[in-house]
């Protein structure tokens, strides 16, 4: 009987674990598709009175958004995700990232950081994400996308109410063309935020540094 060398019995046992692993280094599953929003630049004109303000941005979400799915929302209130499709981290970080270098981009701000407790004369932005999905029929086509957000601006010794909200049409049912609307749904309650920002602020100038 012919012996096999310590070798032979190495090389075929690893030969025998590639062999088991194959089907999950060669999955057939569809991979992963990630879509990146962008922030909306040139967005401050009007925006005479907070230069020197510092301003502290919050964002929160409602239940069933606080994921990183790309989501529509059906004719049974069903939220449903849009398959293998995905934003870069969970939604609360990626719009509160967009929104704060939308803000930076006005050049109307000292800085602009996110939440925490700040000094005397910061302005403070609290908002919540109450919409960022699809609309979908019954067939399953995406209609248009909702983007709504809700919330609270205090600067000076004054505080506001906020509510922002818009939508945007698919013009095809592709996830491209629906990200696409996402963008654009989220620049316009962008522009809504930075006006409300600069009318209810107006008067309230921050204190020089």
């Amino acid at each position: 009987m012919k012996t096999r060398s310590p070798l032979t019995l190495t090389v075929l046992l690893c030969t025998l674990a590639l062999a088991g692993c194959g089907g999950l280094l060669t999955s057939k599953q569809p991979a992963r598709q990630y879509y990146l929003l962008q922030p909306l630049t040139g967005a401050g004109g009007g925006f005479e009175g907070g230069q020197n303000a510092v301003l502290r941005l919050g964002l929160g979400v409602i239940p069933g958004l606080d994921t990183d799915r790309i989501l529509a929302l059906d004719p049974d209130a069903r939220l449903v995700p849009y398959a293998n499709a995905r934003w870069p981290d969970h939604l609360p970080e990626v719009v509160s990232s967009v929104l704060r270098r939308s803000l930076e981009s006005t050049d109307r701000f000292a800085r602009v950081e996110s939440g925490g407790r700040g000094a005397d004369g910061d302005w403070v932005l609290d908002l919540e994400l109450r919409a960022f999905y699809g609309i979908r029929d019954g067939a399953g086509s995406t209609s248009s996308v909702r983007v709504a957000l809700a919330g609270r601006l205090a600067c000076g010794s004054e505080a506001y109410r906020l509510v922002l909200a818009d939508s945007a049409p698919v013009t095809e049912e592709r996830l491209a063309a629906i990200v696409a609307a996402h963008q654009a749904a989220l620049d316009s309650v962008t522009r809504d935020l930075v006006k409300q920002l600069a009318n209810q602020c107006r008067d309230h100038p921050a204190p020089a540094p």
